[in-house]
């Protein structure tokens, strides 16, 4: 009888052990600090720049897309765009945010994408010298990122850099679609508006 209870007491025991390291481990990944990520990225970016882009120069910031829907941002592209820029602004280059069409590549004849003629235009109109855009991909465990920094004159990238988050809560939250403005989501130009009035 004693070894029996014994038994009982040791199989009761090892239960609660395991209920507390599924605890103490959850199946929800940890987030990372977004702004280290965002900082980190535009470090990247400048490290491996395929030709000059000095300091000064006007860089605009299009926000992060939805890789499968590239109408939707959601608070995760708003903010990781909105950090970069902060980033970029911090490195010494003049930073507009700027409205532009969802799409912002065309492919030629060749099927290669490159800048289209519009988007082109409007950049070369407020003076940019490049132009910063990003698409994200939500995964079940990590959100896959890329950025690009396209030379406005030449349409070609000159810089480009690739890296995951994990999806923990607060990057679940910032991926959950939220009502806005149905203006925000038409595809045409918005009227610029120029950071640096924020940030200084």
């Amino acid at each position: 009888m004693l070894t029996q209870r014994t038994g009982i007491f040791l199989v009761l025991a090892m239960l609660a052990i395991g209920g507390c390291n599924r605890a103490y481990y959850p199946d929800e990944p940890e987030d990372e600090d977004l702004v280290e990520v965002s900082y980190k990225a535009v470090d990247d970016l400048l490290l491996n720049l395929k030709q000059p882009l000095p300091k000064g120069s006007l860089v605009v910031i299009n926000s992060l897309v939805n890789v499968d829907d590239l109408s939707q941002t959601f608070s995760f592209g708003r903010i990781l765009s909105d950090q970069i820029s902060s980033a970029f602004h911090r490195a010494g280059y003049r930073i507009m945010g700027m409205e532009l069409p969802t799409e912002i590549f065309v492919k030629n004849d060749n099927g290669i994408l490159h800048l289209a003629d519009e988007t082109k235009q409007a950049l070369h109109d407020v003076g940019a010298s490049a132009l910063v855009v990003g698409v994200f991909a939500p995964g079940k465990r990590n959100a896959y990122i890329s950025l690009r920094i396209v030379d406005i004159a030449s349409r070609n990238f000159i810089a480009t850099t690739d890296l995951s988050v994990p999806v923990g809560p607060d990057v679940k939250l910032l991926l959950k679609p939220k009502k806005v403005d149905e203006a925000k989501d038409k595809n045409e130009p918005k009227q610029i508006k120029n950071e640096l009035d924020i940030l200084e």
